[in-house]
């Protein structure tokens, strides 16, 4: 039970009841914004809306997840704000996310969203939880504005990057592979003996603290036998390639391949020749290794956009990753007389 009270408005989630409406409800607030994971999230949420069987379908990080536990503001029997609440798992432990804050354009400006996340954060409270994360469009300045009001403090800024075909320079002649600027690099197969520096630039340049919404962990890239069953088992492929330059190592990256979700690319740089090591990845990749309708990186914000830039990618979204530690409960102490007072 809350510690505060509450408006009669704001009401726990139901899942097998709430999904569809919700699904409609994220679509209207957020129809600008949605890229095509937001797209078919929303396709997903219907879909198991309609299929109460199919409700125990979860994933996490990067995977469909149905929401099992949030709340909504409902008026006149009409949901018009919801939030939604999921639990992850850390090397810390159980950690929330607060996620799918929407409220209908018809009813904001009247404090919906901050009720909503402070039962939200109630609720943490009250499940023992020590951690709340969100995220935000870095361009949602009204949200950043309440979120930093309720004691969130920014952690971590991603950009989502991604890359069509058809649009990228590298394919063109001046990026050949006897260009000038291609000759200035060398790129092979990573070695088992650079895992060590690889690991080091990888948990810089996606820290632990961000794996779990990745569905990443970093010994997935490791030389040896794991890594071999790992790609042997799972709809992953993963290929490994150092950039070295005036026998220096500059970088690694890697190369994933998903049965179903495409490619994707994996950076892990020298800081100090960031810009470059991207560049030259990009410009071996795109020319000389694949040709696929679409590449995705996630990528810190501001890092390599000029490299990113241009060969062809485009920044989808920034996101700012926002963090809360949670006080637990002041317990109230009720002290019994002892029967000898009496």
């Amino acid at each position: 039970m809350s510690i505060h009270s509450y408006p009669p408005m704001l009401r726990p989630l139901n899942p097998r009841q709430d999904l569809l409406v919700i699904a409609d409800l994220i679509e209207l607030c957020f129809a600008e914004t949605l890229d095509q994971s937001g797209r078919e999230y929303i396709r997903q949420l219907r879909q198991i809306a309609k299929e109460p069987s199919a409700f125990w379908i979860g994933r996490a990080g990067n995977h469909f997840y149905a929401p099992r536990r949030g709340f909504v503001w409902e008026e006149e029997g009409r949901i018009v704000g919801n939030l939604s609440i999921f639990p992850f798992q850390t090397p810390h432990g159980v950690e929330y996310l607060i996620a799918n804050v929407a409220v209908h354009p018809d009813f904001r400006r009247r404090g919906i969203a901050r009720l909503l996340t402070e039962r939200a954060l109630d609720d943490i409270r009250e499940r023992g939880g020590r951690q709340a994360w969100l995220n935000v469009r870095q361009d949602n300045l009204a949200a950043v504005s309440l979120y930093q009001q309720l004691g969130f403090s920014e952690r971590l800024r991603r950009t989502h990057w991604q890359y069509l075909n058809s649009s990228s320079p590298f394919h063109s002649e001046q990026f050949d592979k006897s260009s000038s600027f291609n000759s200035r690099f060398q790129i092979r197969r990573r070695t088992a003996a650079e895992w060590d520096r690889h690991k080091q630039w990888l948990l810089s340049t996606y820290p632990q603290e961000y794996h779990w919404h990745l569905d990443f962990h970093p010994d997935w890239f490791a030389p040896g036998f794991f890594a071999w069953l790992q790609n042997l088992l799972s709809e992953n492929r993963y290929q490994h390639y150092a950039i070295i330059r005036e026998s220096r190592l500059i970088g690694i990256a890697t190369l994933q391949s998903h049965l179903r979700e495409g490619k994707a690319l994996w950076m892990a740089c020298d800081p100090e020749w960031e810009n470059e090591a991207v560049q030259g990845f990009l410009s071996y990749f795109l020319t000389e290794r694949i040709s696929p309708e679409k590449i995705t990186l996630d990528y810190p914000a501001q890092r390599a956009t000029q490299a990113l830039q241009e060969a062809g990618f485009t920044p989808i979204q920034t996101l700012i990753w926002m963090q809360r530690p949670i006080e637990p409960s002041k317990q109230i102490s009720i002290k019994i007389p002892s029967s000898k007072t009496f």
